[in-house]
């Protein structure tokens, strides 16, 4: 036996190639590479056992032969078109209209998936349009494998796919199964950074107002976030939240002045710009009556206080990480969830100006 040999097969060696795995495995090179990536061509079983003999071996990859690859496929890419899917559940395709977030995120991802060559379908699942198995027959037939999907309700707790042959990121929907890499805005770092901000420009009593699918549907981070600002807060500068359901948004009108006078708000934060509606309605007067910070300041009200939300951004890291995870055959379900949160900014504005009499210090 040569020394060092491994098993008698192969003498040791500064570098291990594909060939050598392949020769070790009794497989062709070609299933030795397409088992690396983890491609769906070749049975788990193989893979699995090719991996293993990889490992055996000290195999590691050639960065410099992988920037070569990734060189010529890109090159290819070019001369070829590839199709991802953004999936919406039909509940939610109210929010392309009017100045929602959802046409910001599709644009963000839409211009991202240009940029590789790759073209971006709508899809729409949910009552009157796709099951989820006519979605999976469609996505089969048109050779997609990537799959973003965007702002799913929060009745439809699962989607079901046959998830070992796609790609998948999940752009917020946290609470949609399976759990899927997602890319979201940092609902908790807004909230906390209104609550900073506002507390700066005089304000005290600072009250949340959103509805309860949001809060469900974003994993309760608007929430948290004021909940932790206001843990360091004297208890008279807590306000309790107004959480409401999609089913009273009719009764705002009533419901919003009740909870100002009963808890003495100085400034609402909320990421419901509807709620310009029901202040009129209710002739609730901004700021005079009270301030107002948007969580979500939308670019058709640049003249309002809030956080901005990057969506566009969203959108656009949500397809660079799903057109990694496809050149690189990553598919299925991962072991371990990973989600990336996206800041958003303050922008000063006449809804909640500086309070008279407040120099923005907090007190002593």
């Amino acid at each position: 036996m040569l020394p060092g040999a491994i098993d008698g097969a192969l003498p040791a060696k500064r570098y291990y190639t594909l060939a050598d795995i392949a020769a070790k495995a009794g497989v062709h090179v070609t299933t030795v590479s397409l088992a690396l990536r983890d491609h769906p061509s070749i049975p788990p079983v193989t893979r699995t056992r090719i991996r293993s003999v990889a490992r055996e071996l000290g195999y590691r990859r050639d960065p410099l032969l992988d920037a070569l690859n990734f060189h010529r496929a890109r090159q290819t890419q070019q001369t070829r078109s590839v199709s991802s899917a953004f999936v919406v559940h039909a509940g939610t395709t109210r929010l392309f209209g009017g100045n929602h977030y959802q046409p910001l995120v599709y644009a963000g991802a839409k211009a991202a998936a240009e940029a590789r060559g790759h073209a971006l379908d709508i899809l729409v699942v949910g009552h009157g349009h796709l099951a989820p198995a006519r979605l999976n027959t469609i996505l089969n037939a048109r050779g997609i494998t990537g799959v973003l999907l965007s702002t799913f309700e929060i009745d439809i707790e699962q989607l079901d796919l046959d998830w070992a042959q796609f790609c998948a990121v999940k752009v917020e929907c946290l609470h949609l199964t399976p759990n899927l890499d997602a890319v979201s805005n940092d609902q908790l770092q807004v909230a906390r950074l209104a609550m900073r901000q506002l507390r700066k420009l005089g304000y005290r009593r600072i009250g949340l107002a959103t509805a309860r699918e949001d809060q469900t549907r974003l994993g309760e981070s608007f929430g948290m976030g004021v909940l932790i600002e206001q843990d360091s807060l004297p208890q008279e500068e807590c306000v309790p939240p107004l959480i409401f359901s999609l089913a009273e948004v009719p009764t705002l009108p009533r419901l919003i002045p009740e909870w100002m006078r009963a808890n003495k708000v100085d400034v609402i934060i909320s990421n419901w710009n509807e709620l310009f509606d029901t202040f009129a309605t209710a002739g609730i007067r901004l700021p005079e009556d009270v301030a107002f910070a948007s969580l979500d300041v939308p670019p058709s009200m640049p003249h309002i206080a809030g956080v901005v939300q990057n969506h566009g951004l969203v959108g656009q890291r949500a397809m660079e990480q799903l057109a990694i995870m496809t050149d690189a055959y990553q598919r299925g379900v991962p072991e371990a969830q990973t989600i990336t949160y996206i800041p958003g900014y303050w922008q000063d504005g006449v809804t909640a100006p500086t309070r008279p009499g407040r120099n923005g210090r907090e007190p002593q």
